[in-house]
């Protein structure tokens, strides 16, 4: 039994490195590295989100989003502005590139998703959603009443 327990986390790590080995070379082609595709279509959900909120949202620490922050503006995808509110705070915004590389973003996680999950059924799907959502809880970086579907 300890053996298949083992084997769980190991495929969990196999199958993340091919997913994200399966997504480089599409960010690639979209002058992307692994990660700033997330913090792209967060800004792009939540269009002038702090930075603060935005490292919230993606469970990190605040500095690697601000060096995302700062490679991505410098890509000419994301500008960083003060808010409006609290001038302490800076808030992310899509540039005209950035819109059109988060709406290819979208349709490229769309085909990733379907080829990932080719072949369980749409129950299948949710069951393995909410098994990995409980892993991610287990391992402290979810809160436990939270019910966000992806």
């Amino acid at each position: 039994m300890a053996q298949g327990k083992k084997d769980v986390m190991a495929q969990l790590a196999r199958t993340s490195r091919a997913m994200r080995a399966a997504s480089g070379q599409e960010l690639g082609a979209l002058g992307l590295h692994p990660g700033q595709d997330t913090v792209l279509t967060a800004i792009s959900e939540n269009e002038g989100i702090t930075l603060k909120d935005l490292a919230i949202l993606l469970s990190v620490r605040p500095p690697t989003v601000t060096k995302t922050i700062a490679r991505l503006s410098a890509q000419g995808f994301v500008e960083k502005r003060l808010a409006s509110s609290d001038t302490r705070q800076s808030c992310a915004f899509l540039t005209v590139e950035g819109r059109m590389a988060a709406k290819k973003l979208k349709s490229l996680r769309k085909q990733l998703r379907r080829t990932a999950l080719r072949g369980l059924s749409e129950k299948q799907q949710k069951t393995f959603l909410k098994l990995l959502k409980r892993v991610e809880t287990n391992l402290g970086l979810m809160p436990e009443n939270t019910s966000e579907e992806t």
